[in-house]
């Protein structure tokens, strides 16, 4: 689970769809993807891929996208999902980071928002790395901090992000990886759902933001740590 939403564990369906719609809805992440790699006529694998979020989005601009989860109930609404979009070019398929149902030298990309700055990582990033063609890219999608959210967060939760984004010393910069910031918000407009998913995601210190005056969205800075594999 991402840094940034430390408490949200529960494995519904319906609560990704409306986290999904609160969470960077400009899509300025998908545009900083875009920059660091083109996406046209990739093959890409999204790597704990939750309701399937990430390849509806992209159906259109690649040449195809794999969803990959081990969780029974997104599975299978990912797949719903999918079926209902018409894009031929959406596989959904079960697996986990440490063993993705892929052959070696797959796919151009591979998305991943499980892979935390932590020698833990080390068997996801390997797997990914093994799936990725010559000149491919693994980007991890994670929380890069010193916005609206680290309020939210246990300090000591924020002090491991920054320590790993810092110049020279951080595990990012360390293990190879370059990074690019994306500045984007969580949306919370809607008052129901700011009430329903921040407690979720915050526990009592989302509570006490929420019974606080407050803006109608929350800064959130996104890393995109990406890693190339070298060219044959």
């Amino acid at each position: 689970m991402p840094v940034f939403l430390p408490a949200w564990t529960d494995a519904d369906p319906a609560l990704h769809a409306r986290l999904s719609s609160a969470i960077d809805p400009d899509r300025k992440v998908l545009a900083a993807l875009e920059r660091i790699v083109p996406l046209s006529g990739k093959r890409i694998a999204d790597v704990g891929t939750g309701i399937g979020h990430y390849p509806l989005l992209l159906a259109r601009r690649t040449g195809r996208t794999y969803g990959i989860e081990s969780d029974a109930n997104l599975l299978a609404e990912a797949r719903r999902l999918a079926s209902e979009a018409h894009q031929p070019n959406i596989r959904i398929v079960e697996g986990d980071a440490t063993h993705l149902p892929l052959h070696d030298g797959a796919v151009d990309i591979v998305l991943s928002a499980g892979i935390v700055p932590d020698d833990s990582s080390g068997p996801a990033i390997a797997e990914a790395l093994r799936v990725l063609r010559p000149g491919g890219r693994l980007v991890a999608i994670g929380y890069y901090g010193r916005d609206d959210i680290g309020p939210l967060l246990d300090p000591e939760t924020v002090e491991r992000s920054l320590a790993a984004t810092r110049r020279g010393t951080g595990w990012w910069l360390r293990h190879g990886f370059k990074i690019k910031v994306v500045h984007t918000r969580i949306d919370l407009g809607d008052r129901e759902l700011a009430h329903a998913l921040l407690p979720r995601l915050y526990g009592d210190r989302g509570r006490a933001f929420l019974m606080a005056p407050h803006a109608p969205i929350l800064r959130l800075n996104v890393g995109l740590y990406h890693l190339a594999v070298p060219q044959a």
